[in-house]
């Protein structure tokens, strides 16, 4: 009888062991859904975004030596793709607006079980206008590292526009009050979303040298400044 409970013993203690090493098959895999590819990319008045990713553990999150980046809430639940236990997770993050001009770099990063990963989130130091087309500088690594606005206009045109994409409300001004004899805005406050802004112009009609005129404009705490070339008549439209 103490013979056989010595085997039964054995057997099952050599099947916990067998249960419990079972390493070589389990999987811990972690990976980032969004953003694509691993890096998100914000215009300097985005103060929101998010980061998913995919575990089968527990996990951290994390913002690396960045500290304008926070998480505003926990991780949420979102699939479970059953058999294989796969979870997708959505972290919520706030940025604070990029007043420095300049495109900045910060990092979440996100560990779970033996494995970590980043995500590389660039915020542009320019707002998101599309008229003019900006031109950008420093792009060796593909990424701008500022921007620069600059609308010419032809000697006798009389009508143009400023069009951008804000995410805060947005007023736009003249820099000069001096200005206001030859360029009027059609309108200067805004909520945030998409604005086509019309221009009205007087016609160039002095002069061998254009003239200019800077626009500001503002979303919550970030301003660009949209310089205006207007051709002297003896130019003619050649702009």
């Amino acid at each position: 009888m103490n013979k056989f409970c010595l085997i039964c013993a054995s057997a099952v203690c050599l099947s916990l062991f067998t249960s419990c090493n079972k390493s070589e098959f389990e999987n811990h895999d972690l990976g980032i859904e969004y953003p694509d590819n691993n890096i998100g990319f914000l215009f300097a008045d985005q103060v929101e975004d998010s980061l998913v990713f995919h575990t089968f553990d527990s996990y951290k999150a994390s913002p690396l030596q960045s500290p304008w980046i926070t998480i505003t809430a926990g991780a949420s639940y979102d699939v479970d793709y059953n058999p294989y236990n796969v979870y997708y997770f959505k972290t919520l993050l706030a940025f604070t607006p990029n007043t420095t001009g300049r495109t900045r770099y910060g990092y979440v990063r996100i560990d779970s079980y033996d494995k970590s990963i980043a995500a590389v989130y660039a915020q542009f130091g320019f707002l998101n206008i599309n008229h003019p087309v900006p031109t950008y500088t420093d792009v060796t690594s593909m990424i701008p590292d500022s921007a620069a606005f600059l609308l010419p206009v032809a000697a006798d045109a009389q009508a143009d526009s400023i069009c951008f994409t804000v995410s805060q409300p947005w007023t736009l001004r003249l820099k000069n009050d001096a200005d206001q004899s030859w360029i009027t805005l059609g309108s200067t406050s805004g909520q945030a979303g998409h604005h086509n802004i019309a221009l009205s112009l007087a016609r160039n009609t002095g002069g061998s040298t254009p003239r200019t005129a800077s626009l500001i404009l503002k979303s919550g705490q970030v301003e660009n400044e949209i310089d205006i070339r207007q051709l002297p008549a003896s130019q003619g439209n050649n702009q």
